[in-house]
């Protein structure tokens, strides 16, 4: 019996067929609530030290500060949205490198009820947590981080997030490469979650279709089941395979 455990299993074409097999409460579930409030007091903790955060806790947020930090350069305020935000790592981060980061920034994090239910008491008021999508179209930067995989509606959650038409959008660990879209099985604990595996051609161009044109790709540097950078993928036939996620600045098109 093969006991190894892999952390995707299986391919569909679409979330339909996906979700037949998905179990569990994934991230409305305990232990997933559990594990992001230890990581979030971590981080807080880090900050009243002033301490550097743990780098696994903002390994997929390393181009968040410096694209802060380079709009500040032609603004004095920022307003973000951050979509699937949890419990605010990314705007934490931005607290250990921009100075002043409370009079400069605004961050919004659009999440779960019950994740910004538990974001609001630990932040208090310095962070806003919405459970719907807000009406204003004041923002300047969205960002999204490890979120849109799970979305099954992916095409107009872009068109979405585009329709605010902020300066730059920023996708971090997106799961794009050169093969066709597909759906997998990811295995969180005892949950199975359907997960998207974008082809990268079409996602860039949902994104041109709505206005918005890729100004930069990096590879993102992660530790996943304590395999570094490279994605265990051993399970997978070669044409499904991704070796490295992405992030992706997009930029308003003038």
């Amino acid at each position: 019996m093969n006991t190894e455990f892999f952390i995707w299993e299986g391919v569909f074409q679409d979330f339909f067929n996906a979700k037949k097999y998905a179990d569990g409460f994934g991230f409305s579930g305990k232990t997933y609530n559990t594990r992001a409030l230890d990581a979030a007091k971590e981080c807080l903790y880090s900050l009243e030290k002033n301490e550097p955060i743990p780098f696994f806790h903002k390994q997929r947020s390393v181009l968040l500060s410096p694209i802060v930090a380079m709009m500040l350069n032609n603004q004095s305020q920022i307003d973000i949205l951050d979509f699937g935000g949890g419990l605010g790592i990314g705007y934490m981060t931005l607290k250990e490198s921009i100075v002043n980061t409370r009079q400069k920034i605004n961050y919004t994090i659009l999440e779960l009820p019950e994740i910004c239910k538990q974001g609001k008491e630990l932040h208090k008021d310095e962070i806003n947590f919405l459970d719907n999508f807000p009406d204003t179209n004041e923002f300047q930067l969205i960002h999204s981080s490890s979120a849109i995989q799970y979305i099954e509606d992916w095409q107009n959650l872009i068109k979405k997030l585009c329709s605010y038409n902020a300066k730059y959008i920023l996708m971090s660990d997106v799961f794009a490469g050169d093969f066709e879209t597909f759906v997998t099985l990811q295995n969180y604990y005892s949950n199975k979650i359907p997960h998207w595996f974008f082809k990268f051609s079409d996602f860039i161009e949902i994104f041109n279709q709505n206005g918005y044109f890729l100004e930069m790709r990096t590879y993102v540097s992660a530790k996943r089941l304590n395999y570094e950078d490279e994605l265990p993928m051993n399970n997978f036939e070669d044409n499904y395979k991704l070796k490295y996620t992405s992030h992706l600045l997009f930029s308003k098109k003038k």
